[in-house]
């Protein structure tokens, strides 16, 4: 059997969707995979042994003319996913396509799309869908595929030199395999301006760290993307304890590779945490205009709700902006690093 998935992005979240890789082959014995996405995703499936084959959608229309798939699984809603999803020839589609031009998606998929940008109930009422639903995004795409679910994980393998160039950075800042490192990303890039920690409340929690941890002789390093180099530069001047700067223009596969030296990443619901999910990290996340109830932490999270302020409303800038208590978070850390 050939299966095609599509989805372009955002990376975060091509990188929840490999947890439906495992399902896939559990139900659809020796079947072949394939998957199309964007240029900036492709590198997080690179090295993901069960994907057959990855198209990039710049030029898959091209590159799968005359290819039939018995089932095309496509979970982005984008103009050009589901207009390629139309395009293939296929027993099945599940997910978006494309109606007489516009965006649709199939009824078997409305679980998820129904409350996403396309709903067909409109922006308001899948918005309230949204904000009750309880179930996380990996348990709702296998429920519209028909996979048994059992709380299959995310992936994202490292190959060696990205293994290497992490090993250098922790060699270079004497950086111990035995040791606790708690990674800080507060930052969330651009679009959520309110899914961010104050840079005040982020050397706070740096500093908070430094102390309580001190005994167990704990590393804390500052994470963040291009967008957060001014940030993180204000954050470090406010902190008045140690702290190491991962620099903000890695890429994004060297980027994974230094979370994959902390012990317990503290994070918004952001890149990052979908990174230190597949890479099986302890994680302190904190929620703010975005579902908490959609993401999945297999049992080794802590997830921080604001205590007062928006929750779950999908605006990019909130109207009444998340307030955190960083002496949640710095317990959250505590708890997590007394647990083997």
């Amino acid at each position: 059997m050939k299966i095609l998935i599509i989805k372009l992005g955002a990376i975060g979240d091509v990188i929840r969707t490999t947890a439906v890789l495992p399902g896939l082959k559990s139900k659809y014995k020796n079947c072949r995979i394939d998957w199309v996405t964007k240029k900036d995703s492709a590198d997080v499936l690179k090295n993901n042994s069960l994907i057959d084959k990855i198209f990039l959608i710049g030029n898959a229309l091209k590159s799968l003319k005359g290819k039939k798939y018995e089932l095309v699984i496509c979970l982005d809603d984008e103009h050009a996913a589901c207009e390629l999803a139309s395009s293939i020839k296929s027993k099945k589609i599940t997910g978006a396509y494309l109606n007489n031009n516009k965006r649709a998606y199939t009824e078997d998929s409305a679980l998820w799309f129904g409350m996403g940008l396309i709903s067909r109930l409109g922006k308001k009422k899948a918005d309230k869908l949204k904000s009750r639903n309880k179930k996380t995004y990996q348990e709702i795409i296998y429920k519209i595929l028909d996979l048994k679910y059992g709380r299959q994980e995310p992936m994202l393998a490292l190959n060696g030199n990205e293994l290497g160039f992490g090993k250098k950075f922790a060699e270079k800042n004497k950086i111990k395999k035995s040791g606790l490192v708690v990674g800080i990303n507060t930052g969330a890039g651009g679009r959520w301006e309110d899914k961010k920690l104050s840079e005040e409340s982020t050397a706070k929690l740096i500093d908070k760290l430094n102390d309580e941890l001190k005994s167990r002789n704990a590393r804390v390093i500052l994470f963040g993307g291009p967008e957060e180099a001014e940030r993180n530069g204000k954050i470090k001047s406010l902190a008045r304890s140690e702290i190491i700067d991962a620099g903000c223009n890695n890429s994004l596969m060297e980027f994974a590779s230094l979370v994959n030296l902390c012990s317990i990443l503290v994070t918004s619901d952001s890149l990052a945490l979908h990174i230190g999910t597949a890479l099986k990290k302890k994680i302190v996340v904190f929620f703010g205009p975005t579902s908490s109830a959609e993401i999945e932490l297999y049992f080794r999270g802590i997830k921080i709700i604001p205590k007062k302020g928006c929750l779950c409303c999908y605006r990019q800038k909130c109207n009444v902006p998340p307030e955190y208590n960083v002496d949640d978070m710095a317990n959250a850390v505590k708890k997590l690093s007394s647990i083997k």
